[in-house]
């Protein structure tokens, strides 16, 4: 049997429009009539420096993942209509009533060294997945094994039925997709952070300057799988001999140097300049259909956000249009609409998610909700960070927002490595965040909501009844009975707030003309892509 969830939903990027309305959600690649040109090479411009390139073990960080995308690949991929198939893998069964997983790999794939992809290498890589990953530790406590049937095939067995473990292996969201690594580097590094990277991708890493830029250059025996590009899966083609790319925090320098022609893309540029780029020559702003949501997270492991009274206050103090239009500008590029965590046509939404209390802001409410909380008026950590306008303009609408309700809080903003330093450490009581609503499957949020989850640090007995229901999710093949199982947690996750969705919006992304064929799904990737000449 095989098992897919499939989503369906709008894929890729919109380009330039002619009119000032902005079809924002036109779905066309960039000039992708024109026939491919090999050769060349490409500067482009991230805002933000990853701490490392492990894809296990760096933080929530979206650019590792868009980086390390170009090197390693997935034994599954998720294709435009959001659907995991095979990549690296040939083929998969699922056997024993759901609690085994027998999947063949693809015959002469190399790795960037000319070493063929064997099954050690596999069940090496997904060993660690399983020790280091967020996505991978969650499942971890129902695995039994990851055993060797031949040079090309693994069996994975559970120890219950795992419905939804192929959507995990290939999710696209940051920290979560197993990514395939030699064995001799996994063998070398172990559980510790991953600085020679081999891969199986179409790029490798050239040079890597951290805080500054990394330099992929094009692997000449890379071997693509014989099917249609199509979002993260299918054919990848390096058309491009190098592509540096260049970690640049000021969106003014990107912004400049996209128009003179220094970069051939530029990331995370403010909504509010999309007018501005469609004036520039060369230029096509490219707005992703898939873009990200705005986060409201509590430290609920230490007071005051442990009360779950002092969590539902921040809810109701909250006003989504304020945040929205402060944190990303042009109304047209955000929305706010309801409390699920999947997009509107996909099968996992649920329209009545947050009644009542998402997007429903009561001053009153909320101050009634402090004066039964455990709250003495200490003061409360908005942690953000410098780098990033969306972060620390979210952060200061915010504290204006929670003084209204009568709470004691300080913004601190710091440079990227001590944010994360603070985060990793506890010393926050709420953190403002941004993350990918290409979300595959529910049970990816286990690691984030459960018990201890490694966002919030939740652990009381609503946590229990969130670890509950996760448990019954995760073992529910039939798709009718599993969507009631999410409903589930949509009402508990709503009661008990670990955290907060603001609002959704788009990300919008600068290209230079000459760059064609470019169709990025959710995070930016430069193979199937080329310089005109």
């Amino acid at each position: 049997m095989v098992l897919s969830f499939a989503m369906t939903s709008l894929t890729g990027c919109g380009s330039k429009v002619d009119d000032t309305d902005k079809n924002v959600d036109s779905n066309v690649d960039n000039n992708a009539s024109d026939e491919p040109v090999y050769g060349g090479e490409i500067t482009v411009a991230f805002q933000s420096a990853p701490e490392n390139f492990d894809p296990d073990h760096s933080s929530s960080d979206w650019v590792v993942t868009a980086v390390t995308n170009h090197v390693y690949e997935g034994l599954f991929e998720f294709n435009a209509n959001n659907e995991a198939v095979p990549q690296l893998a040939e083929s998969y069964t699922v056997v024993d009533d759901g609690k085994t997983y027998d999947i063949v790999l693809r015959k002469g794939v190399k790795f960037q060294d000319g070493d063929e992809l064997k099954a050690e290498d596999v069940k090496a890589s997904m060993d660690r997945w399983f020790e280091v990953n967020p996505a991978g530790i969650a499942i971890a406590k129902d695995l039994i094994s990851v055993d060797i049937i031949n040079d090309y095939e693994i069996s994975v067995k559970f120890s219950k039925v795992y419905a939804p473990f192929i959507n995990i292996l290939a999710s696209p969201v940051s920290r979560q997709k197993m990514l395939v690594k030699k064995k001799e580097i996994i063998d070398k590094f172990g559980s510790s952070i991953i600085t020679e990277h081999i891969g199986t991708g179409p790029f490798y890493f050239d040079e890597i300057a951290m805080g500054q830029k990394v330099v992929l250059k094009k692997y000449e025996e890379y071997s693509p799988v014989d099917s249609t590009s199509s979002g993260l899966a299918g054919k990848r083609v390096a058309y491009l001999d190098k592509v540096t790319i260049e970690f640049v925090p000021e969106e003014s320098v990107r912004v400049a140097g996209l128009e003179s022609e220094q970069f051939s893309f530029v990331d995370e540029v403010s909504n509010d300049r999309y007018d501005e780029l469609v004036q520039f020559p060369k230029v096509s702003p490219t707005v992703c259909n898939f873009g990200t949501m705005g986060i409201v997270a509590f430290n609920c492991g230490k007071e005051p956000f442990e009360d779950v009274n002092l969590r539902r206050a921040v809810a109701y103090a909250i006003n989504p249009t304020e945040m929205a239009t402060a944190q990303v500008g042009d109304s047209k590029l955000w929305s706010v609409e309801d409390g699920s965590w999947f997009k509107k046509g996909t099968i996992w939404y649920d329209e009545t998610a947050g009644d009542g209390i998402y997007n429903n802001q009561d001053i009153e409410k909320a101050k009634d909700y402090v004066k039964n909380s455990n709250y003495n008026g200490e003061p409360i950590i908005i942690l953000g960070t410098k780098a990033d306008l969306f972060t620390s303009s979210g952060a200061l609408v915010l504290q204006s927002q929670l003084k209204e309700i009568g709470l004691n809080v300080e913004v601190e903003l710091y440079d990227k490595s001590t944010y994360f330093d603070y985060l990793k450490a506890g010393k926050w009581d709420i953190n403002i965040s941004r993350w990918s609503d290409m979300n595959p499957d529910p049970q990816v949020f286990e690691p984030w909501t459960g018990t201890n989850g490694w966002i919030t640090n939740w652990n009381d007995a609503d946590s229990k009844k969130m670890d509950e229901i996760f448990d019954r999710m995760v073992c529910e093949m039939d798709y009718d009975k599993r969507y009631e199982i999410v409903k589930e947690f949509y009402d508990e996750f709503w009661k008990s707030v670990p955290y907060i969705k603001v609002f959704n919006d788009k990300r919008v992304y600068g290209i230079n003309d000459s760059l064609k064929g470019y169709a990025g799904y959710g995070q930016p990737y430069f193979w199937n892509v080329w310089v005109s000449k």
